[in-house]
């Protein structure tokens, strides 16, 4: 099969390929009722925290060692140094961007139970998926390495079981972020902690709101950003946009940045889910606005349906209304299924941030 490459120059960034009109042509699983956990030490020169971080184990009693204060596994992933033209990439395929809500018992619609969750991770991991924020699809994939398949793994309205510390400060191995690290532990080069939270910007004593723990709202939000995954806005008040008057949308959307903001000084949202799946009348909302002296600006939104998304790079995509697909039962082992049997229509990437390659006429574009 032959394959299209472009070379961009060094200082190019890869997302201008969308504008070329070129495209077209072409672990024991465990209960809920018996977790029971290993506190782990972790490498003293990473940032410390007060949540603990644990193991999931399957021994016959509770384990504790000396264990230090949890600290980010890994920093920014490093964009790969390009290599030898990698013969089966496909630039332009398909993207699952996975959508999910509570992690807990039992399994039902928005609902998907901590076991199940563990065998989404190990399916995924074992057909040659890697984990991204969505703010990296939006940015062109550039840090995939060669021959990996992109996937996002995205949690809407920042619910207690996708983040919750029990009362001795441990990391709840059975909450989304505890599976995940216990999985980054287990491969930690092809599994990085990568993963975007749509949180919602109030603050208050219920499940809703900064993961349902008021007292850990601000070192919660640092500790996922420490980790290298994306916090994005789900709003203030979790508002169906579609019916919201033009004020309330930009208070909605200028608040809600401003919170996560503030908790994480330094840290900038880049993107956003709007809560039902809800489109203000306009996507100009989307893209920018201001409240009172709040002015916020997102480069990119999750649609709350949709199936996998198209490729960045396909003139198709559209970053204010990326499809998601919404994780079931069935719709995951569906979708896995399908691309297993349809390799080609799936993105994979060829590990060289400055090259766009794909399936297609032989031609070779470079920068003398």
């Amino acid at each position: 099969m032959s394959h299209t490459r472009i070379q961009l120059p060094q200082s190019c960034h890869r997302l201008v390929l969308r504008s070329i009109w070129l495209v077209p042509v072409l672990i024991g699983l465990i209960s809920s009722g018996c977790n029971l956990i290993r506190i782990e030490s972790v490498p003293p020169d990473l940032p410390s925290s007060r949540i603990i971080f644990v193991t999931a184990t399957p021994q016959p009693a509770l384990s504790l060692n000396e264990g230090q204060r949890s600290r980010s596994l890994d920093q920014a992933v490093a964009v790969p140094t390009p290599g030898p033209y990698f013969e089966g990439a496909n630039e332009l395929g398909k993207v699952m961007i996975l959508e999910y809500h509570r992690i807990d018992y039992p399994e039902q619609r928005f609902q998907r139970t901590p076991d199940n969750f563990r065998v989404d991770l190990r399916q995924l991991y074992q057909a040659g998926y890697y984990p991204v924020n969505f703010v990296d699809v939006i940015h062109g994939l550039p840090a995939v390495p060669a021959g990996k398949k992109p996937v996002v793994l995205t949690f809407d309205d920042s619910h207690i079981s996708q983040f919750h510390v029990r009362a001795d400060n441990v990391l709840d191995a059975d909450s989304a972020l505890g599976i995940m690290m216990n999985f980054h532990k287990q491969h930690p080069t092809d599994w990085p902690t990568r993963a975007t939270f749509f949180v919602l910007g109030n603050d208050v004593a219920d499940h809703q709101s900064i993961f349902g723990q008021p007292n850990w709202a601000k070192e919660k939000v640092q500790f996922l950003v420490d980790l290298g995954m994306e916090v994005g806005s789900h709003t203030v008040n979790h508002v169906d946009l579609s019916v919201a008057t033009a004020e309330r949308i930009e208070w909605e959307l200028a608040v809600s940045k401003h919170v996560i903001e503030s908790l994480v000084p330094g840290y900038t949202v880049q993107t956003l889910s709007v809560p039902y799946g809800g489109f203000p009348y306009t996507v100009e909302f989307l893209k920018a606005g201001q409240w009172g002296s709040m002015n916020y600006s997102y480069a990119g939104n999750v649609a709350a349906w949709g199936g996998p998304s198209v490729s960045p790079f396909d003139p198709a995509f559209e970053p204010y209304r990326a499809a998601r697909l919404e994780v079931t039962d069935t719709s995951l082992d569906y979708w896995l299924t399908y691309f297993e049997q349809n390799p080609h229509e799936y993105y994979v990437s060829d590990g060289d941030p400055s090259r766009l390659t794909f399936p297609g006429v032989e031609a070779v574009a470079r920068e003398e």
